[in-house]
């Protein structure tokens, strides 16, 4: 089992004030599985994210990746975990605005241990003609693959994806899903998205559905769609 999420529990504010956000959450992840938890609004979905990348502290339960614990560590090794088996796609890009394509890039590449080439990257995601462009003279399309670039490039174990395709339109989603669809079967990276959008659902091996902070379903896939099989 690649990924472990064990009895997961998070709160926001005290006393009186004091909402459960996730209850119990459990579930597991397979390596090279692509993982769709699905959800509405407030549900905790984007929670549990944040609490797999090390953004957030649970308030109980465990996180095991790859066979060791990273909940509730300390600082220095969950930066270190962040640094060596993550990538983070989201939904905004958080690109640089003063830096080009290639050293967007460039910057999670030089942290890696294992780095892919970032030239076959630049190219395998079509950014080959934009590499010295800045961030605003790119579409929205470009700045997410952008993005996708700087995730993969370190070559991490787990890439995870919050609403990739929230702010595009329908073809540039397309487009984004076929690129994380690419690199799962490329590099074989685990890959775990959070998402409202039940069309995504259907690239996935399995669906997890999350409603008021707990797990409803959980459900392995038998045939997952190609992004070009999906009738959206």
């Amino acid at each position: 089992m690649f990924l472990k999420v064990k009895n997961l529990k998070k709160y926001y504010g005290n006393g009186d004030s004091q909402i459960c956000v996730l209850n119990g959450v459990d579930f597991s992840v397979e390596k090279g599985e692509l993982v769709v938890i699905l959800g509405p609004c407030g549900s905790g979905k984007s929670t549990v994210l944040n609490l797999v990348g090390g953004l957030e502290t649970a308030d109980d339960g465990k996180i095991i990746v790859d066979g060791k614990s990273v909940s509730n560590e300390k600082k220095s090794s969950v930066a270190r975990y962040r640094r060596d088996t993550l990538g983070f796609i989201f939904q905004s890009y958080n690109l640089i605005p003063n830096l080009t394509v290639k050293e967007n890039i460039e910057l999670c590449w030089k942290i890696g241990d294992k780095s892919l080439d970032i030239h076959e990257v630049i190219e395998f995601l079509g950014l080959t003609s934009h590499k010295n462009k800045f961030p605003r003279h790119l579409s929205g399309g470009q700045q997410q693959r952008t993005a996708i670039a700087r995730a993969i490039v370190k070559n991490p174990k787990l890439l995870l994806c919050d609403e990739p395709t929230g702010a595009l339109d329908y073809e540039t989603s397309k487009d984004t899903l076929k690129l994380i669809e690419r690199v799962k079967k490329r590099y074989g990276t685990t890959v775990l998205i959070v998402t409202h959008n039940e069309a995504i659902g259907k690239m996935a091996d399995r669906i997890i559905r999350v409603r008021g902070g707990e797990i409803i379903s959980n459900m392995e896939v038998e045939n997952p769609l190609s992004v070009d099989e999906i009738e959206w």
